[in-house]
């Protein structure tokens, strides 16, 4: 049997483009912008007598931005920062949703402590000027089929 010789040439080695400076400053700030709305969220939520259970929290593929606790009731929170007038409820797409609902069945697996407590999906909106919007309950779990990529 032959065997097909493939060219070196046919395969160009794949090419990296680095970001300019200025886009490299602008990701750094909005980074720092959105970490420090994560702060925000935290700190306000501790000062409604959440406890602050986790914060940026690895759990599979997926990044929880806080996990709290009040009473009985354990929330997952997205916090979406924005400088725009951009409407951050809208980056929770289904996907998100989806991945969120996974985690939090992961992280309360783990978590035996809080196996009795009542789940809920908070999302919490950031704007430029620092002020907070803070929806309870802002979507049910997501069903998902676990054997699906």
């Amino acid at each position: 049997m032959d065997c097909a010789v493939i060219e070196a040439a046919s395969y160009a080695p794949r090419t990296r483009t680095v970001p300019s400076a200025a886009a490299r400053r602008k990701r750094q700030r909005a980074y720092a912008f959105g970490m420090a709305g994560e702060r925000s969220v935290a700190s306000f939520l501790h000062a409604g007598a959440y406890a602050v259970l986790a914060h940026r929290a690895r759990i599979g593929r997926c990044e929880v931005d806080l996990i709290v606790a009040r009473e009985d009731v354990v929330a997952f929170v997205e916090v979406k920062a924005r400088r725009r007038g951009i409407d951050g409820l809208e980056a929770v797409t289904p996907a998100k949703m989806k991945r969120l609902s996974r985690a939090a069945n992961t992280w309360l697996a783990a978590n035996d402590a809080y196996a009795a407590c009542s789940i809920r999906f908070d999302v919490a909106l950031v704007g430029a000027d620092r002020s907070i919007e803070y929806l309870e309950n802002a979507y049910e779990a997501v069903e998902y089929d676990e054997y699906a990529a």
